[in-house]
């Protein structure tokens, strides 16, 4: 059995981070909203929050060999400015990866989502809360106690964890 922690990124200002135990079924770690900070010209992700909600969480307690980050490649923006924010995120995150040592790699939307969803282009929110829901029901997926809507970015980066730990990346 592989003592692999695998922390996947749902990259983007509405995204999320969640680490997944390497026992099958033991469940998330952690998981988090993506850390954002604002700019003059609206919001970018805080790679410095980032790094930090990793080390507090992940790092002190654990070699950094055995954790892998899995980070969401930009694809299907609804817009120019969408595409741009989400292309800067991924690289951000990349970069502090790299800088910091950690073990990581990229994974596209589609690679992902066929073998852990099975749901047609449209479809791939509903259907990955069911999955999460099925993998992990003491979850709730609220991004805050005031929320009442699930946060796809919590639910898609435990599921980039999960496929990540199924393959054994």
């Amino acid at each position: 059995m592989s003592n692999q922690v695998y922390v996947g990124v749902d990259n983007g200002i509405s995204g999320g981070l969640a680490a997944l135990s390497p026992a099958v079924g033991a469940g998330i770690i952690c998981m988090c909203t993506m850390p954002v900070q604002k700019t003059r010209k609206g919001n970018e992700i805080n790679i410095c929050a980032v790094w930090d909600f990793l080390e507090r969480e992940l790092f002190i307690s654990r070699n950094l060999s055995s954790i892998t980050v899995i980070i969401e490649e930009p694809g299907g923006s609804k817009s120019a400015s969408a595409a741009t924010s989400m292309a800067g995120s991924f690289h951000a995150l990349r970069a502090m990866c790299e800088l910091k040592g950690v073990r990581h790699l990229r994974i596209t939307p589609q690679a992902w989502q066929k073998p852990m969803l099975n749901a047609a282009a449209g479809d791939t929110k509903p259907a990955a809360l069911t999955k999460a829901r099925s993998l992990w029901p003491q979850e709730n997926w609220l991004a805050s106690p005031r929320c009442k809507t699930p946060h796809s970015g919590l639910v898609d980066a435990a599921l980039i964890s999960e496929y990540a730990r199924i393959k054994n990346l």
